[in-house]
């Protein structure tokens, strides 16, 4: 198969988060099942631009993408504006048009990922165009925790752009059956097919614990909380360092990583609490990580916590899964999933609720231990790379043999 992927961003645009990653994995996989995959993006990568060649493909890793420059008319005209919002904005790149109009006709099927941005637009009216099957990613953008956020705006966009593309697609694709609700409410007429995020499953490396000893100073023994996402409010940052606070007198030998871009002020915050409450050398702020350092810190965590106000499908609670380390999620992260197998717990979004679960968490190693193992048997049986790319093959197939 001849697939395209549109996307506002790629490799190495790492600051736009998840999908990123679970876009270019997918992609990769696919290329290695021997597909051709192209992938239309702009330079973006949030609210900076990445140094990538433009307008002519660019090999990554067997995929070929072709980056093109995004304008921002009302920063060129209101250059404030950036420094009041770190959003992508509309993300429009005027010689996209044409390219896809070139690039399309060449391909099987196009594959579009994210609502509200010019790239995912301009290629579904391209695939309608040129008659080809179009698959409808959104990432969880539609769930009511993401709409109520500038509800009014993205109400009128949906309506009047995104509405129209959907009853047209060949498939929507949900990560979630809560996102498939959600889809089905806005558009019922057009079949929507789940297919989650893929993950692998590493092997578990006992000197993991070792290496995060030399590189933070933990001890081995000292029970371990992870977080890994963007430090912002909309993902529960303030919420868990809350919790770690309240648990110091009863677990004075935990310690939390808050691993991610700062984008709250949370180091200038939270360290001087820290410091004046005698627990700041048992709170770290690595910054974003990524390879081997990312690795170690997921096969050390005994628990992985994110108190996410929305979530499509967290490409970075897979990887805790598969890590075997027990996860603390908020009902937004519309992963039920997680506690139905055994494999962690929903708690409310708030300091307290968050305390008691990581308390009783700590404070029982043999139970933290078994919940991590859950977590790692239920990604082997849904959220491997092989099954998630088997379905998209299924479901790509289909719609090519009713096309042709």
């Amino acid at each position: 198969m001849r697939i395209l992927y549109s996307t506002p961003g790629y490799k190495p645009a790492y600051r736009i988060g998840g999908p990123i990653l679970s876009v270019s994995a997918a992609a990769e996989r696919l290329v290695k099942r021997g597909h051709e995959v192209t992938v239309v993006t702009t330079n973006a990568n949030l609210d900076e631009d990445i140094d990538v060649p433009l307008a002519r493909a660019v090999d990554i890793e067997g995929v070929q993408v072709w980056y093109y420059r995004r304008e921002e008319p009302l920063r060129k005209w209101l250059p404030f504006v950036s420094y009041l919002s770190r959003s992508m904005g509309y993300m429009y790149a005027p010689d996209m048009r044409a390219a896809l109009d070139h690039l399309v006709p060449q391909h099987d099927v196009v594959d579009t990922q994210m609502p509200f941005v010019y790239p995912t637009y301009a290629a579904a009216r391209a695939a309608l165009r040129h008659g080809k099957p179009l698959f409808y990613h959104q990432r969880g953008n539609y769930l009511e925790t993401h709409r109520e956020r500038r509800r009014l705006k993205k109400d009128i966009y949906i309506s009047l752009f995104e509405k129209p593309v959907m009853r047209k697609a060949a498939a929507l694709i949900a990560l979630t059956a809560q996102e498939q609700e959600a889809f089905h409410a806005l558009c019922p007429e057009t079949p929507c097919e789940i297919i989650p995020n893929g993950i692998d499953v590493p092997s578990l490396d006992a000197s993991a614990a070792a290496r995060i000893e030399a590189r933070y100073g933990i001890p081995r023994s000292a029970p371990l909380i992870l977080f890994l996402a963007r430090l912002h409010p909309w993902k529960g940052a303030d919420e868990l360092l809350g919790a770690f606070r309240r648990i110091q007198a009863e677990v004075p030998d935990a310690r939390l990583v808050m691993a991610g871009a700062d984008e709250c002020d949370a180091v200038s915050r939270w360290m001087p609490i820290a410091q004046s409450e005698g627990f700041a050398s048992r709170l770290f702020f690595p910054g974003v990580v990524s390879g081997d350092e990312k690795s170690d810190l997921l096969q050390r965590a005994g628990v992985f916590c994110l108190p996410s106000q929305g979530e499509g499908l967290s490409m970075a609670i897979l990887e805790a899964l598969a890590n075997a380390t027990a996860v603390v999620l908020s009902p937004g992260c519309h992963f039920p999933e997680a506690e139905a197998a055994g494999a962690g717990v929903i708690a409310p979004r708030d300091e307290e609720a968050i305390a008691k679960v990581l308390l009783d968490l700590l404070r029982d190693a043999s139970r933290m231990r078994s919940v991590g193992e859950a977590g790692r048997r239920l990604v082997q049986r849904t959220y491997t790379w092989d099954a998630v790319i088997d379905r998209f093959e299924e479901v790509y197939g289909r719609a090519i043999s009713k096309a042709g």
